[in-house]
């Protein structure tokens, strides 16, 4: 009874200590889908304390079974943020399989990791090794100190970059941990007394617990009265020494898992390139991140983001192209530049060049290089994420008006000094109001898509506020809805948004305050409501002019996020709806001050171009039917393959599967891409990988009649599929898919045909 009651009073810390980190992180904001994490590691602890009290279970058996559960279970826990269509846990698995190998063959070929599902994945693993292991240490091998700082490690490296800091459960953390330092002192103790058959008082460890609680209490309280008098110049010296360990596991984190939601506020030197979730209250701090010598103010775009969910952005920029080229990975389909070398641009009426130089005061952990207006060249060797125009034969031709984003090819660190020859607007109102709407079709595409969240309301305000102002023309009622939303308070400090709603129609109607994710999200969704194209960018506002050095001083508290809007001819043109104290509006002239284009051209050196007719050619000569949709199987280097699977093994633990088995399987889950493009796609690769790809000419319809001549039993499910596919991207018609046991059949016949003929290798 003693035993017993020992061992659930040192569960009982354990769960205070181990609990209280694991909160922090779930409440951290990384990433969308952390509350997963508290039953992870309610689990695991569980488990550790059942298996610790089985004394006749070995420790190698104890721990592959717990391994087994832990697996078992996260493919459980991860099902909310999985496709709804996987019902079954077999294919929740698969997809999740599938997903790290993709994973890690990016991460093997020096790419980023880009699944934040697969992030989510790998913390869920660690807050059950955390419980696992520390009720196993402490519980069964009688250690404490080791247990103790694992979990210190964590909660500090979490509270470090975390805001607002979560400061109780850090105190909750420290008071478990010393006492679980007496617990087990007096278990030791009770230990020796027993073995000596030494008498003493039942009740002494509840006694001397009691005590140590009080005085651990007192010094906690003590601790957190005491006052914070420290220089700020030791205070960087010391966190420098302390935290380059940290900094340096954290580059290689990010760079495995580069779309985690970094925190606001947490100093982490990095913009996600693939989606960004709107979220609660952000923090920013006030460090230089880069100054900018330029002629003119400007806002520093970093990414672009064209897709919204009803919950935050996605930049589909990168997926698109890589299904375009047929490229492994979205990283593998960027276009390199070389340094200096010319970006081909179309869009150039009212721009002038103006060169700007960067120097970077913190390292860039994205690499990416910002730009005020649009990049025609940068002075270092980068890749650039951009679009491409599908002619009349099938070809691709690049388009570099749509770009999301510009990274440098080496690391970007602190002192990094680098020029960017930037085509900036100098478009003046009169031009823009002229500019119609005869949208090129890439433009029609991609930036006037909503989600089914967007509610009726929101389009109703949108369209009542430019009707009521007698707004004819798409910069008129850019100019009316922005100036509508600057009449709302600007508020960092925000609630949590709820998960079950559209996070714009949550902003205008029941928040009506907010940070510039809010108002940037809210101004495009309404434009794209009334039909004028717009996207969701991320970077920096210009920032304080120090007049003495002729820069712009960039700090990290005017990290930014504003809307672009497209005006044919002209390109992408910003405006500014959040109203802080940092944005400022762009000012353009009732009519140019400089003259016709061709002046402007002339006297900032750059040729009069107008390539706007090439793009509507290219638009003109598209046939639907004809397009591709860049789904056959990429060429594999060889051995490539046999240096990323070793990684993947090591990073999933999920062997035991039969991995050698669902090798061949790609469930992948396209990014930017509805369910019927997703699972068109996934079909068709997999059918390409057996050796039966879909070739340029065939038409979707075409490629199902063959696909189905090659599995009979198969031709319907196949035909619904293709049809669907065909209905939603060309006609422009919202269509259903077949039942999903009918969808996995056939993915079943297309794994077992690629295991077969052996082509997955």
């Amino acid at each position: 009874m003693r035993a017993l009651g020992a061992l659930l009073l040192g569960a009982l810390l354990i769960l205070l200590m181990t609990g209280s980190v694991v909160y922090a992180l779930s409440v951290s904001g990384w990433a969308p889908g952390l509350e997963a994490l508290r039953p992870m590691a309610l689990l695991g602890l569980l488990c550790g304390v059942v298996f610790a009290g089985l004394h006749w279970l070995p420790r190698w058996l104890a721990h592959l079974l717990s391994a087994a559960l832990a697996l078992a279970w996260v493919v459980h826990a991860l099902a909310p943020l999985l496709d709804e269509r996987l019902i079954t846990w077999r294919d929740r698995a698969t997809d999740l399989l599938i997903r790290g190998l993709i994973w890690g063959r990016v991460i093997s070929s020096g790419g980023r990791g880009e699944d934040i599902t697969l992030y989510v994945l790998a913390l869920c693993l660690l807050c059950w090794g955390l419980a696992y292991g520390t009720a196993w240490a402490i519980l069964r091998e009688g250690q404490v100190w080791r247990p103790i700082i694992m979990n210190a490690t964590i909660a500090l490296v979490n509270y470090t970059y975390v805001q607002p800091k979560p400061t109780t459960a850090f105190f909750v953390f420290l008071g478990a941990a010393l006492l679980l330092l007496v617990h087990q002192n007096v278990r030791q103790r009770q230990a020796f007394w027993d073995a000596w058959r030494i008498e003493y008082p039942d009740l002494l460890a509840l006694h001397v617990l009691w005590s140590a609680t009080l005085v651990c209490a007192g010094l906690i309280a003590l601790t957190a009265l005491l006052p914070g008098s420290v220089s700020v110049d030791r205070a960087t010296r010391t966190w420098a020494l302390l935290s380059s360990p940290v900094r340096i596991a954290r580059e290689q984190w990010e760079d495995m898992f580069s779309t985690i939601s970094a925190p606001p506020g947490a100093g982490s030197g990095a913009f996600t390139s693939r989606g960004a979730a709107l979220g609660g209250a952000r923090r920013l701090g006030d460090e230089v991140v880069m100054t900018v010598r330029s002629t003119r103010y400007e806002y520093w775009r970093a990414v672009a983001f064209d897709r919204y969910d009803g919950a935050g952005w996605e930049n589909t920029t990168g997926e698109q192209a890589r299904a375009t080229l047929g490229a492994a990975a979205p990283e593998q389909a960027r276009t390199p530049r070389a340094a200096d070398e010319p970006i081909p641009l179309a869009e150039l009426r009212g721009r002038r060049e103006i060169t700007q130089t960067v120097t970077l005061a913190k390292d860039r952990l994205d690499d990416l290089v910002v730009v005020g207006g649009a990049a025609r060249s940068v002075s270092l060797p980068v890749l650039v994420e951009h679009n491409y125009l599908l002619d009349i034969s099938g070809g691709a031709r690049p388009n570099f008006d749509d770009s999301a984003l510009i990274v440098a090819r080496d690391r970007l660190s602190a002192g990094t000094t680098y020029s960017v020859t930037a085509m900036v607007s100098f478009a003046d109102i009169s031009s823009l109001r002229a500019a119609g709407d005869d949208y090129p079709r890439w433009v029609r595409e991609r930036y006037l898509h909503l989600p089914d969240s967007v509610t009726p309301r929101t389009r109703e305000l949108a369209f009542r506020l430019v009707s009521q102002a007698g707004a004819l023309t798409a910069y008129d009622q850019a100019v009316v809805i922005q100036d509508y939303l600057r009449t709302f308070r600007y508020n960092e400090n925000i609630a949590t948004p709820p998960t079950s709603r559209d996070l714009v129609d949550w902003f205008l109607f029941e928040q009506r305050e907010g940070y510039c994710d809010y108002f940037a999200s809210a101004m495009v969704v309404m434009l794209r409501a009334q039909g004028i194209p717009a996207r969701w960018v991320r970077g920096y506002a210009g920032g304080e002019f120090d007049a003495e050095r002729g820069i712009y001083v960039v700090r990290e508290s005017v990290a930014h996020s504003w809307p672009e809007v497209y005006f044919p001819g002209f390109g992408w043109e910003r405006f500014e709806p959040t109203p802080a104290a940092y944005t400022s509006p762009p000012q353009r002239p009732l009519t140019s001050a400089f003259g016709e284009d061709a002046a402007d051209s002339a006297a900032s050196g750059v040729a009069p171009r107008d390539n706007r007719d090439l793009l509507d050619d290219l638009d003109e000569g598209l046939e639907p039917g004809r397009a591709p949709v860049g789904i056959q199987a990429p060429e594999r280097a060889p051995g490539a393959a046999s240096r990323g699977l070793p990684v993947i093994g090591v990073a999933l633990a999920i062997a035991a599967l039969g991995a050698g088995v669902l090798y061949g399987v790609w469930r992948r889950e396209m990014r930017g891409m509805g369910a019927v493009a997703a699972t068109y796609a996934g079909m068709a690769l997999l059918a390409g990988w057996s050796g039966l790809p879909q070739r340029p000419s065939q038409t979707p319809d075409e490629y199902a009649e063959a696909l189905g001549a090659a599995l009979p039993a198969h031709r319907r499910t196949i035909r619904a599929i293709a049809r669907a596919y065909a209905s939603e991207r060309y006609r422009g018609r919202p269509a259903s898919l077949p039942p999903a046991a009918e969808i996995g059949a056939l993915r079943w016949a297309l794994i077992r045909r690629v295991i077969s003929l052996g082509r997955w290798g």
